[in-house]
């Protein structure tokens, strides 16, 4: 079944605390030491503390000795040269480019211009990445969270002392729900608002059936304790209301259709599509777009983006999925993750075509093989 995460953000978040409570979960620092020299990060070390205020989780601090500045170029180039997960390094990327996009705006310069600041420093790196890292290795599907507490006070940082929430977090969770309190001083921080905009949705999260709850401490000496509580586990209702999109497509090079097509299902749990006659008896064809109800206006705005359409219906049906698990089998080139129902088995495609792109091999092959093994594992 479909691992998720909830994040309660009652006394905010900042990439410490996140990845304190992720670690939390997966209780293997490793993981995050290995990260560290795949980046190449030299002088960097992850310190751990196991804490308790009423509540048992971890407390996480970087150690470093100088560390430059970092342009948005840098990261990229660092993040691109390691060893790290195709996955890993494309949503890291796009954390630092959303980042940065904000930064630009705020200061008013080109975004290749961009000086990171306090999020150019190494402890802001090793949060998002690590953050991506675990997201991955505790294979979360869907993340999400509740109404972000931005706090209250001002904060003091590289331009001086600011108001909070800081340009950045604020330009960060624009279109988000947001409440102040009287608690003081900065609640989420600019890392913390790129890891939310990145890896979560901010709506009602399925029914879950709760595996763990991860635990991070914030730096903060408050009256209660200072911590990110995060509820991971199943989807455990099998019944979800989803969205339909239809629309109609006659006037498009078939090329660039079938590159949309593509683009499209990226994003969205099925399409498909049918030959269809419309207006004056002219021949195209009939597009279905199934997604999640959470992430419809993304579909919506990709779909007017990528294609000719310039209107759509708008369905939601519910979906029902048989219940299934989704394990990783290791093979010879790398790991794949299989939907396992009963006595089926499908290797997930997007591991089994990056295996065959990076090995030259028949996609075919890597199917079988992974199925093999997946049979192995379960007899």
């Amino acid at each position: 079944m479909s691992k998720i995460i909830y994040l309660d953000l009652k006394n905010g978040i900042s990439g410490d605390m996140l990845l304190g409570a992720l670690l939390d979960l997966v209780d293997d620092k490793k993981k995050l030491d290995d990260m560290v020299d795949k980046l190449g990060l030299e002088d960097v070390e992850i310190v751990v503390t196991d804490k308790k205020e009423l509540f048992s989780g971890k407390d996480m601090k970087v150690k470093y000795d100088d560390q430059p500045h970092r342009t948005l170029s840098e990261i990229i180039d660092i993040i691109e040269g390691s060893s790290l997960s195709k996955r890993v390094k494309e949503k890291s990327i796009e954390a630092f480019k959303e980042l940065g996009k904000v930064e630009a705006e705020v200061h008013d310069v080109p975004l290749e211009e961009v000086d990171f600041h306090e999020v150019g420093m190494v402890d802001s790196i090793v949060d998002i990445v690590g953050c991506i890292v675990l997201f991955e290795e505790l294979d979360i599907q869907d993340a999400y969270c509740s109404t972000v507490n931005f706090g209250s006070g001002t904060v003091k940082c590289a331009h001086g002392e600011l108001q909070v929430p800081v340009p950045a977090t604020q330009n960060l969770l624009k279109g988000w729900n947001i409440n102040f309190s009287d608690k003081e001083g900065e609640l989420v921080t600019p890392t913390g608002a790129v890891l939310l905009k990145t890896l979560t949705i901010q709506t009602t999260p399925p029914d879950l059936k709760l595996n763990e709850v991860g635990i991070g401490y914030g730096d903060r000496e408050t009256e209660f304790p200072n911590i990110l509580r995060v509820f991971y586990g199943e989807v455990s209702n099998l019944k979800s209301t989803i969205s339909r999109l239809t629309f109609y497509i006659d006037d498009m090079n078939p090329e660039v259709f079938s590159y949309a097509l593509d683009k499209i299902r990226n994003s969205a749990i099925d399409v498909y599509y049918k030959q269809a006659y419309g207006k004056k008896s002219r021949s195209g064809w009939e597009i279905t777009v199934t997604c999640k109800k959470s992430n419809m206006e993304e579909v919506i705005d990709l779909i007017f983006k990528e294609t000719s359409t310039l209107g759509m219906q708008v369905e939601e049906p519910k979906r029902v999925v048989s219940d299934r698990v989704i394990k990783k089998v290791e093979t010879e080139w790398g790991s794949v993750r299989v939907k396992i129902s009963g006595k089926r088995k499908a290797p997930e495609y997007d591991d089994c075509k990056h295996i065959a792109e990076e090995n030259d091999i028949p996609l075919q092959e890597v199917y079988k093989e992974v199925i093999r093994l997946a049979d192995e594992s379960i007899n």
